[in-house]
């Protein structure tokens, strides 16, 4: 009896591992498809390391990318010190003077930025997108120092200029911009200080000019003109 039951257990074991193997054999498909996979990587490998395929400049940054990183950071260097430079344009007794630029932020800032006195009032319109912006702000903060208010540190006033100046920014006065019809950043203009309508074109612009490379001469020029007009 055992000897039979082995035979028979030795015969199911030999037909089920011919039933495996059989079904675990790859069949005809699945090499071709296996055999191509393998072909297209060692191509690829082969094209890779000869140089044929070109590789893509965002992630592999050449030897001109590294001159472009390292003369930018040197641009962005040389800003930084010039403005550490501009910032100390002004000295009297060992105290740091800078221009009193006031920030117009609301809607009706304009009117009350005019009728705080009658002189002569020089505002920047610019945006923070606006490169020639960004470049016409030390010019104009220049100007502010030669013929407008000067405080220290502790925003005291220690002059008082022959004209005040302004700055109003396109992002947080769209409507502003628009009632004043300015089209082009950046553009300055020019009114007379105090409330509309006591007289003397107060309150009213009396000029517009678009920053050009010409701009600081143009008004210098411009407010010059005005103030020997107004007897200043």
């Amino acid at each position: 009896r055992y000897l039979s039951c082995g035979t028979d257990l030795s015969k199911n074991y030999t037909t089920m591992r011919a039933y495996t193997s059989q079904q675990l054999k790859p069949t005809s498909k699945s090499k071709l498809f296996h055999r191509c996979t393998l072909l297209f990587a060692t191509v690829t490998c082969i094209t890779y390391f000869l140089g044929i395929i070109p590789v893509c400049h965002s992630f592999a940054p050449t030897h001109s990318h590294h001159l472009v990183h390292c003369q930018t950071t040197i641009q962005r260097k040389n800003n930084v010190i010039s403005r550490n430079i501009f910032r100390e344009l002004i000295m009297e007794d060992g105290e740091d003077l800078r221009a009193e630029i006031t920030a117009i932020e609301k809607p009706d800032g304009l009117d009350s930025f005019l009728q705080e006195d009658d002189r002569l009032c020089v505002i920047k319109l610019h945006a923070p997108y606006c490169k020639a912006c960004r470049a016409f702000g030390i010019k104009f903060r220049k100007i502010a120092m030669e013929k407008g208010d000067l405080i220290n540190t502790a925003k005291e006033k220690v002059r008082s200029g022959d004209a005040r100046f302004g700055a109003i920014d396109y992002a947080s006065n769209v409507k502003l911009c628009k009632n004043l019809g300015v089209k082009k950043f950046p553009t300055v203009l020019i009114f007379r200080g105090g409330e509309k309508g006591t007289g003397g074109g107060r309150g009213e612009k009396l000029r517009e000019i678009v920053c050009k490379q010409s701009a600081v001469e143009d008004i210098v020029g411009e407010i010059d003109e005005l103030l020997s007009m107004n007897g200043r």
